[in-house]
């Protein structure tokens, strides 16, 4: 990994791990918690925008991975950053809610 130059590299560096930690949490979290109501948390924190106006957790990292294009010519790089962004925060956005309304018109859930 890529030593930050500075204080505020390493915070970013912090923030970053913290992220990670978080998820690989609640990722073991969501395995011991009752199903059906794990899957409703998660698909809804990972996609909705929460009361106080937080965003979701996909439509974060697709901000980030717009952050990281920030600056770059146009060309490949961008090109791949944009398409990544995207696919974060619309496709999988679109995805997930196709689901919930799948669920939804299931007789079970």
């Amino acid at each position: 990994m890529t030593r930050p130059p500075d204080v505020n590299g390493r915070r970013l560096v912090q923030l970053l791990d913290l992220a990670r930690h978080a998820l690989a949490e609640a990722h073991r979290e969501a395995r011991t918690y009752p199903h059906d109501l794990a899957r409703l948390l998660v698909l809804e924190s990972l996609h909705h925008t929460h009361p106080g106006g937080a965003a979701g957790i996909l439509p974060l990292l697709g901000d980030l991975i717009t952050e990281a294009r920030r600056g770059l010519p146009e060309g490949e790089a961008a090109e791949q950053l944009d398409e990544a962004a995207a696919y974060v925060s619309t496709h999988s956005a679109e995805r997930i809610d196709r689901a919930r309304a799948a669920l939804a018109d299931q007789p079970d859930h």
